[in-house]
């Protein structure tokens, strides 16, 4: 057991509310994570800004969860 950094460099959808936007699913990858007894020390997107993806509260949503957050 010991430290680990993990960088991916992505080029795709985010922030779309879709399931398969890429801070719907690297978030989802820090949940599983955690799930397993990680303890993740911080997990951000950085596009054009920084978002937050360790504490779900800070995340887009889903557009099928909050539809009116995309202005629907």
């Amino acid at each position: 057991m010991g430290n680990c950094v993990i960088t991916i460099r992505v080029t795709g959808t985010h922030h779309n509310g879709a399931r398969s936007d890429i801070d719907q699913m690297a978030g989802d990858f820090v949940d599983h994570l955690k799930a397993k007894g990680h303890s993740v020390a911080d997990a951000t997107i950085t596009s054009g800004g920084t978002q937050d993806l360790a504490h779900k509260e800070s995340r887009f949503p889903l557009r099928e969860d909050n539809p009116k957050f995309y202005g629907g």
